[in-house]
């Protein structure tokens, strides 16, 4: 049985939108009043209000400073004083939000919502932490709004598309994306993430033309860059997988997904040192890489280096002991070094993850190559 090589794909999800609002004017107030005037309640009014907008710049100066308890204490001021500001209890859920407190930035943003109904940016953001939050059901009925108000909010298009593909609807995915595409043709997430929905479905040519677009409206997105590279090495492409994975890693060196990729596509071309090279950056940019450590191995049995790829893959299950490959992987190495009981110990307990993660095929014919193995002795 040959080890199975790992790879990996990414979609980008777009979860942006968690703004806050740094506009605010300062009314001027009138320098001459007497205080028993008509005139004198509207400066009280006026001081008021520029005491709020003062806070709510202050706020906002916090807030960008990252001090999220002192934003959050300045927006609460401005509020005491201003019970409908707006743009200061946005604001303030912006904070809560980013400082953890994901309910109170809701409660905030449902305050927004009652005070200005069309306040799409707030009913995006709740949406995107209800995500987070794992309510699903919540955070679609948000991004129905967001879409019943502004029909060309592309964000809400892909992130909606996003919710279908995790619940597994990918007919419903891809028709968000496209819709997202129709909304802003311009913009390559959307090309990426309808290219993985194609993929997914097993339309391998179809998600090589979104990726190309995507490529097209930004010349420097290595996601898609990344992604070209894993359908074209499916259908056997594999040095215009290499070109690919190649500029993904120019665009960006510090991608680890990108060398481990490029490493796999090495392998496959028979370039063994190419891909350890490659396998040893993914590893230093992360260290905690179980498939790199996994793969590396490989490329080192086949340079004939066995105890270094068992060292590989006793790190790789140490990182993940539910890692069926890598045990198949230290069985094999194992019997190359003639440890006969150790290799027959990992292939067991290969074949009982195997079955356990429902991959039958992968366990019977383990289970016949121990037979096989200790029949040998």
């Amino acid at each position: 049985m040959k080890p199975l090589l790992s790879w990996q794909a990414i979609g980008a999800i777009a979860l942006l939108g968690i703004t806050p609002i740094f506009s605010s004017s300062l009314v001027n107030a009138e320098t001459k009043s007497r205080s028993n005037s008509p005139q004198s309640s509207y400066k009280i009014a006026q001081n008021s209000q520029q005491q709020s907008n003062a806070l709510l710049l202050s706020g906002n100066s916090k807030l960008i400073a990252k001090d999220y308890p002192g934003a959050i204490a300045d927006f609460s001021k401005a509020i005491q004083i201003s019970p409908n500001f707006e743009k200061a209890i946005y604001n303030r859920a912006v904070a809560y939000n980013r400082s953890g407190n994901s309910q109170s930035a809701i409660a905030d943003y449902n305050q927004v919502v009652k005070l200005n109904p069309q306040n799409v940016n707030s009913y995006f953001n709740m949406a995107v932490i209800k995500d987070k939050l794992g309510d699903k059901q919540g955070a679609m009925s948000d991004y129905d709004r967001v879409l019943k108000i502004d029909p060309n909010y592309v964000d809400a298009y892909l992130n909606r598309g996003n919710l279908l593909q995790e619940s597994g609807d990918l007919q419903g995915a891809l028709a968000e994306f496209s819709l997202a595409i129709k909304a802003k043709p311009n913009r390559p997430e959307a090309y990426v993430n309808r290219g993985l929905v194609k993929y997914r479905l097993g339309d391998r040519q179809g998600a090589i033309a979104d990726y190309d677009l995507a490529i097209k409206a930004n010349p420097n997105y290595r996601l898609a860059y990344n992604n070209r590279g894993w359908a074209k090495a499916d259908l056997g492409d594999n040095k215009g997988a290499l070109a690919d994975f190649d500029r993904a890693v120019q665009i960006d060196p510090n991608s680890y997904l990108s060398y481990f990729n490029r490493a796999n596509i090495r392998r496959r071309l028979n370039d063994d040192l190419g891909a350890l090279e490659d396998y040893d950056k993914s590893i230093n940019l992360k260290s905690d890489y179980a498939e790199a450590y996994n793969n590396r191995g490989l490329a080192q049995n086949k340079l004939n280096n066995a105890r270094g790829a068992l060292n590989d893959f006793n790190k790789a299950i140490s990182i993940d002991p539910n890692f069926a490959d890598a045990y198949f992987n230290r069985g094999a190495a194992h019997r190359t070094l003639k440890n006969r009981s150790a290799a027959a110990t990992d292939l067991r307990a290969a074949a009982k993850l195997y079955q356990q993660q429902g991959r039958n095929q992968e366990s019977t014919k383990i289970l016949n190559s121990i037979w096989q193995f200790e029949k040998s002795k």
